[in-house]
């Protein structure tokens, strides 16, 4: 029996046990989740499984996935997710969007994926938390999706990975299916859709930004805001942390201090939409304007996210916290009607919290 074979297996009962141990004497009910690393392990398209795939029934026509950022070499991440998108959607057109100093070798892995590469120059300013940087690299790969004639587009990032097969023609549906209400149906032809951690119940027009969903006109509206060139105010700390820890909810978003709200709040803006920067207005907004999709949905691993916590999805069955993501079953409510922006009151108050720290209520 080959070494790794041998050490495989005993890693494999030792989580076993640990899970099962926990389980059985302590508090809570443990499950796992095993994603392969490498597309050769996937078996779930019409290549690997042609009896029971819904691939050739569900194939997403002029669609393209732009995957932004500096390519994420552990494990061959991002050469990875390409080939699992070639396999799993093979109709949508693969496009990288990263940097012009990126090394020649990495670029040539991923140009032999089959992968239209854009090179973009890095802004003088990155921007808050990089803000600047993200707009450049999506913006540029999501006009060249556009200059490839495509109607549909996913923006996620190089430390990104969707491993549901259909997600596209999911999206699609989904979009299909919930038109823009109100005056967002005279300026959009469909939704955004956020679709990874970071869409917020009460944090205003915190929509998440990591992997984004929408028609090719409105993600080219959606990605080409004016660059965040002003500073914020003198009374914010630089340190990451500490702003998160010191700065109240409604001044983070008011201030422009976190991508997602700055982002989102552009693009309402400039769809002539009136921003009071209230929970109410944030909840009539994603009733209107946005869609959320759950990540369970998407099956997506994050590695930045994921590795380091451990958890497929970042919540506490411990308690609530002024972190809560709005899920899909509540926008969903909010569209039909059955969540009310006019209950927001009772929450505006958070907006003078600061962020709690992530406590998933066990070790």
């Amino acid at each position: 029996m080959p070494k790794g074979s041998l050490i495989n297996r005993l890693r494999r009962r030792v989580l076993r046990y640990a899970l099962v141990s926990e389980t059985r004497k302590g508090a809570h009910y443990m499950t796992s989740r095993a994603r392969p690393k490498a597309s050769a392990a996937l078996g779930l398209c019409a290549e690997t499984s042609p009896k029971y795939s819904l691939q050739p029934a569900l194939r997403a026509e002029n669609a393209a996935i732009v995957i932004q950022g500096p390519i994420c070499s552990a494990d061959n991440f991002t050469v990875e997710t390409f080939r699992i998108y070639r396999r799993h959607m093979p109709n949508c057109r693969l496009i990288l969007s990263t940097w012009k100093d990126t090394s020649r070798e990495d670029l040539d892995r991923i140009a032999e994926e089959g992968v239209d590469i854009v090179l973009n120059d890095k802004p003088a300013i990155p921007g808050p938390l990089n803000v600047n940087m993200q707009i450049v690299s999506s913006s540029g790969g999501i006009r060249r999706a556009a200059d490839l004639g495509v109607e549909w587009v996913i923006k996620s990032r190089t430390d990104q990975r969707l491993y549901q097969p259909t997600i596209m023609s999911g999206l699609i549906s989904l979009a299909r299916l919930f038109p823009p209400l109100g005056a967002a149906a005279k300026t959009q032809k469909y939704r955004v859709f956020g679709m990874a951690a970071g869409t917020l119940k009460f944090a205003p027009y915190h929509l998440c930004d990591q992997t984004v969903f929408g028609h090719i006109d409105d993600m080219l509206s959606y990605w080409s805001p004016p660059l965040h060139e002003n500073r914020l105010p003198e009374s914010f700390p630089a340190d990451r942390l500490r702003l998160f820890k010191e700065v109240p909810i409604g001044n983070l978003c008011r201030y422009d201090a976190v991508p997602e709200t700055y982002l989102a709040s552009q693009f309402l803006l400039r769809q002539g939409r009136f921003l009071d920067w209230t929970v109410a207005d944030s909840w009539a907004a994603f009733r209107d304007h946005f869609g959320v999709v759950d990540q369970m949905s998407s099956d997506i691993y994050w590695v930045k996210g994921q590795h380091d916590t451990m958890r497929d999805v970042i919540g506490s069955y411990a308690a609530l916290s002024n972190r809560e993501e709005l899920g899909f079953l509540e926008w969903v409510q909010l569209v039909e009607g059955a969540l009310s922006p006019d209950a927001a009151g009772a929450y505006e108050p958070v907006l003078d919290e600061c962020m709690m720290s992530f406590d998933p209520g066990y070790p």
